[in-house]
């Protein structure tokens, strides 16, 4: 029942960070194309448009790398772990590699929340708390050690982490 229950729970935040990510990238592409209509033809002003441009681009990156993180379709350079593939090296090699990116995402995560609790000012136009701009990176940080975390668990198991 548990594991039921966090099955869909996850289900619903891939979910959520692939649509949410895809209609950043819309609202880019839509901000953009009427910022150029703009330029060519002066109708109005879209000086506000840079902060949702900004905005949209950072929480688009962050979140879509948390959703490669965790099917494992970044980029890798994978010349020596294909070399050791299969190997007790190779699976020593993975848990280092692993563990690293672990401690890397600790930090990240830990220094996003702190520029995101010390961030007190807001966007010049649309006065927004620029906070917003920056808890995004606390947020997938938490994905990304989440996912390192499970590969782990895999390694330790004897299993191997494949892409999913």
């Amino acid at each position: 029942m548990i594991q039921n229950t966090l099955k869909k729970t996850e289900r619903f935040l891939v979910l959520t960070l692939k649509w949410s990510s895809l209609g950043c990238l819309a609202g880019l592409l839509l901000l953009l194309s009427a910022g150029i209509f703009v330029r060519f033809m002066p109708i109005g002003s879209m000086g506000w448009a840079d902060e949702v441009i900004e905005w949209a681009f950072a929480w688009m990156i962050f979140m879509g790398t948390a959703i490669l993180w965790r099917e494992r379709t970044h980029f890798r350079v994978e010349l020596i772990p294909h070399w050791l593939d299969g190997s007790r090296a190779g699976k020593i090699l993975e848990i280092i590699l692993n563990s690293m990116s672990l401690v890397f995402f600790l930090v990240f995560t830990y220094e996003g929340w702190v520029l995101t609790s010390r961030t007190h000012d807001h966007s010049p136009i649309l006065d927004f708390p620029k906070a917003i701009w920056y808890i995004i990176m606390p947020i997938s940080g938490a994905f990304l050690i989440g996912y390192t975390a499970r590969d782990l668990l895999l390694l330790f198991r004897g299993r191997r982490v494949e892409p999913l």
